[in-house]
């Protein structure tokens, strides 16, 4: 009886051991994953603000192309053949 109580305490003791070994495994890849994640999500913030900027800028240019092509258009604009320079 002695001898089984002693086989069932060492089992107990091991699984406990390598449960506690799993923990600690379990533990370290979830903040390997934490880290990637918050990299990830930097470099995500920095694309997303990247194409934001792009967007700004291309509706800037394309508004200016518009109003390009409206004063030559409709007023009849057009860009000067010759510059002259006035010197001071």
């Amino acid at each position: 009886m002695t001898m089984l109580i002693n086989r069932i305490n060492a089992l107990l003791i091991l699984v406990i051991v390598i449960l506690s070994f799993l923990t600690i495994y379990w533990h370290n890849q979830s903040h390997l994953l934490y880290k990637k994640i918050t990299s990830v999500q930097q470099n995500n913030q920095f694309i997303t603000a990247k194409q934001k900027q792009l967007l700004s800028e291309y509706s800037e240019q394309m508004s200016g192309n518009k109003i390009q092509k409206k004063a030559i258009t409709k007023l009849r604009m057009q860009r000067p053949v010759k510059i002259r320079v006035l010197n001071l």
